[in-house]
């Protein structure tokens, strides 16, 4: 009862405004270590219209990496249509014409509050947010820079030597105040109360908690991270005794190529005639 009745008030806010969210996003992750194991480009288009999303996936990458993807099961072109007003979520395998039809799964239980632990000394954490003050226009849009830095440091415990530090940087690009960003916002929060499928939409908050050492401490900032990304870049880098520079592991990169806000036709999130539905137990 309670899902239906916040499907009922984000459909309310959201339906006055009669106009819904198209824009497309590029992301491209560099690979791991010096090889670029894994690197690739993704292109999103992204569609939201009340308690409906769709995604349009497309995967650009080496043979080799093509290849390896597909042993794994994954397509290098998909579609994803999540639709929580009538939770169902479509799969859409664009190489292989075909699609899964599944029901959402529920909302997660809230984690329990964990006890307080004693203060650890392995890893020192170290945690800054900086509003630079810049602003620039991401298609179209007005976005104010904002760069969170984390820094993880391991001691030896005999000698209280620096053995190595994990360095991570959210480097973003953030709007709130823009046309569509209420349809954006009102979506990911029905999400994350009704359903416990992964968010499609990358690039944000959940990205870097994902990568960090130490969530509790980013829950602080989350007020200077408030926004939506039109673009940002996560960087994971290692420093050890006796290195000159660090090293990076892990980059990824992620901007806003295009944004409209306009009425889009409910066909748009229908699962197209012709495609083979494959059935599930």
């Amino acid at each position: 009862m309670g899902t239906l009745l916040t499907v009922a008030v984000v459909l309310a806010g959201i339906g006055a405004s009669h106009a819904d969210v198209h824009f497309v996003e590029e992301i491209v992750n560099r690979g791991f270590g010096p090889q670029r194991i894994g690197a690739r480009r993704t292109t999103n288009e992204v569609y939201i219209k009340g308690a409906r999303q769709k995604v349009k996936s497309t995967i650009s990458t080496s043979e080799q990496t093509a290849r390896q993807l597909r042993d794994q099961g994954r397509s290098l072109q998909t579609t994803t249509i999540l639709r929580l007003d009538d939770k169902n979520v479509y799969e859409v395998d664009l190489e292989s014409q075909t699609y899964v039809q599944r029901p959402v799964p529920p909302a997660s239980k809230p984690a329990a509050k964990k006890a307080a632990e004693p203060a650890s000394t392995d890893p020192r954490i170290r945690f800054t947010v900086t509003e630079t003050g810049d602003t620039t226009r991401i298609a179209g849009v007005l976005s104010r820079r904002v760069i969170a830095r984390m820094q993880a440091r391991y001691m030896d415990p005999e000698t209280g030597a620096v053995r190595r530090e994990n360095r991570y940087t959210y480097d973003a690009w953030l709007a709130a105040d823009f046309p569509g960003y209420k349809e954006i916002k009102a979506f990911q929060q029905l999400q994350e109360e009704s359903t416990s499928f992964p968010p499609l939409i990358s690039g944000g908050i959940q990205q870097l908690q994902e990568v960090v050492q130490d969530s509790d401490e980013l829950e602080a900032h989350l007020q200077a991270l408030e926004g939506f990304p039109m673009r940002s870049t996560i960087r994971v880098t290692v420093m050890r005794p006796g290195q000159e520079a660090e090293t990076e592991v892990f980059r990824l990169d992620r901007q806003i190529t295009k944004f409209q806000h306009h009425p889009l036709d409910d066909t748009v999130f229908q699962v197209s005639e012709g495609l083979s539905q494959i059935k599930t137990r």
